[in-house]
């Protein structure tokens, strides 16, 4: 049985398109690479002209392949913040319009070709999610510009996992996300240890603000603008990393790799990427379940604690009280103070999309704001300067846009896209499919993490692998139910060539069975050649 991903590329009408599509691509790309020149080097032509142009071509691409597509959104989004600072707010808005339209391809890609679409885990409580801040945003009066530009914020990363779940995985597929994200973490440490090299220059030319030197040793950024950004992807790459160690194929360098970017996450000085280190290398190890490394980890468990307890617990404590705490003095602690406000005055809906805690709501300074007292205050208010913590929280902006039925569905919604990655795809999954699933288990544990204190949902770098693995588990139990996916190794080609000599013969099987083995064993045994010869055949 051929699987569906070959019968769509080659027997729609549809697809038989590729190599015409494959040319209109590659022609998009190079006037695409024209007018990026011409720019550069100072002749005129409008702007719209190039949207338009890569517009057409990405379509092309993401109709054409589609995964590819979803790779180069991936990249986008995660430098999103440097090419907002290049290009100004057009590049703001450039990884949710390839998010969303790219989606919209693929959708209706699957759609035309399958006829059927894959149920992304929690799907219907992330529509109750949307509903509730749509329905806010109406009732409360505000602009169809602002709660659309607030809900594509909270909601792109749910997108693109739809996106992720309309495609066809296997496990061939998997190895190359594999080594794609080596990479990826290869180019980390490389420009980290560059960055700790000449960190002046360095910052001048990707940092979004001085130099934060702690201890005489700066805090790396990376290819990113802050030092958390660099942060939260080193701590995903090194946990994709250990897993691949420890469940697929282990090797010195891969342990290295992993040891480096470890260490340079903690040079950034973030207690987020410390804990979510702990948390996450833990998880794995005893998911492992090595005798030997659970030994030696318990053994220096109680030196650890001693020499980095007191530093860990200033540094999460001190974050906590910060947001959370501090009297409701702080400019955080009163934003999540006046996100619980909202929550009640507005219950159960929340005042909507784009007017709490969100940049949108920040962009536009929202009226909610004033109400709440906090145009005066350092950090929330409103003048130049004013509000550089607006958009610093995750949850705030949860309870105050959606209020408690919006953000009480967001998070059943996570829970179950978190659940099909605690449960096997198949009872015979290949290890690498182990591998994908644990490593999305420490991807939502850190981003869930990080959202405790930054808009770890919707800001670069880290965002859009929040439900990644759960749309890729959905897609491998949908063709596994189907029956165009077997890791069985039965599903395997069968070998039809002659039995393996052996001292004694059964003398059920006749002296020709050497020369014409196949035909002598179902001549004798009539159900186990016909088993043999229709195994391929089988679902």
């Amino acid at each position: 049985m051929r699987h569906t991903e070959d019968i769509t590329e080659s027997g729609h009408p549809w697809l038989r398109m590729t190599g015409r599509a494959v040319r209109s691509t590659v022609t998009y790309a190079a006037v695409l690479a024209a007018v990026f020149v011409s720019a550069v080097v100072g002749v005129g032509l409008p702007l719209v002209f190039f949207g338009l142009v890569a517009a057409v071509g990405f379509f092309a691409l993401a109709w054409t392949y589609p995964k590819v597509a979803l790779g180069l959104t991936l990249v986008i989004a995660a430098i999103s913040g440097q090419i907002q600072a290049a290009l100004g707010s057009v590049g703001g808005i450039a990884d949710e319009a390839m998010i969303f339209g790219a989606a919209a391809i693929i959708v209706a890609r699957r759609a035309i070709v399958e006829r059927s679409l894959v149920w992304l885990p929690g799907s219907g409580w992330f529509a109750v999610f949307v509903f509730a801040g749509s329905l806010g945003a109406i009732l409360y009066g505000t602009p169809v510009a602002i709660s659309l530009q607030g809900a594509t914020l909270l909601t792109k990363c749910i997108v693109f996992a739809v996106a992720v779940a309309q495609l066809h995985w296997r496990p061939a597929d998997l190895h190359a996300l594999a080594r794609a994200g080596f990479g990826l973490a290869i180019v980390l440490i490389a420009t980290g240890v560059v960055n700790l090299a000449i960190p002046g220059p360095w910052t001048g030319l990707f940092g979004g603000s001085a130099v934060q030197y702690y201890g005489g040793i700066p805090a790396i950024i990376g290819p990113f603008q802050q030092p958390a950004a660099y942060g939260r992807m080193a701590t995903i790459l090194a946990s994709s990393i250990l897993a691949y160690q420890l469940f697929v194929k282990s090797s010195w360098f891969g342990y290295l790799v992993a040891l480096m970017l470890t260490g340079l996450a903690l040079l950034t000085f973030r207690a987020k990427a410390l804990v979510g280190l702990m948390v996450v290398t833990t998880g794995l190890v005893l998911r492992k379940g090595n005798v030997l490394v659970l030994a030696v980890a318990a053994a220096a468990l109680p030196a650890a604690l001693i020499l980095l307890g007191p530093s860990i617990y200033v540094a999460v404590f001190g974050d906590l009280q910060l947001y959370y705490g501090a009297g409701q003095l702080s400019a955080r602690s009163r934003l999540t103070a006046g996100g619980w406000q909202i929550a009640s005055n507005y219950f159960p809906l929340g005042v909507g999309f784009g007017r709490y805690g969100s940049a949108t709501a920040a962009d536009y300074y929202s009226p909610e704001y004033t109400k709440l007292g906090f145009d005066g205050i350092y950090g929330i208010g409103s003048g130049p300067e004013m509000g550089k913590y607006l958009n610093d929280t995750q949850w705030p902006a949860l309870l105050g846009e959606t209020g408690w039925l919006g953000t009480v569905a967001f998070v059943i919604g996570a829970l179950l896209a978190l659940r099909i990655l605690l449960i096997r795809v198949s009872p015979d999954e290949p290890a690498i499919v182990r591998w994908i699933r644990f490593s999305g288990v420490c991807w939502f544990t850190l981003i869930m993490l990080d959202s405790v204190a930054a808009p770890a949902f919707t800001s670069p770098p880290s965002y859009l692998f929040l439900f990644a693995a759960s749309a890729i588990a959905a897609s491998l139990r949908t063709d596994v139910r189907n029956g165009t996916l077997d890791f069985a190794p039965s599903a395997m080609p069968v070998n039809l060539g002659p039995p393996p000599i052996t001292r004694r013969l059964s003398p059920a099987i006749p002296a020709g069975a050497f020369l014409r083995p196949n035909a002598a064993l179902a001549a004798t045994h009539p159900h186990e050649g016909t088993l043999q010869l229709q195994m391929k055949e089988a679902p």
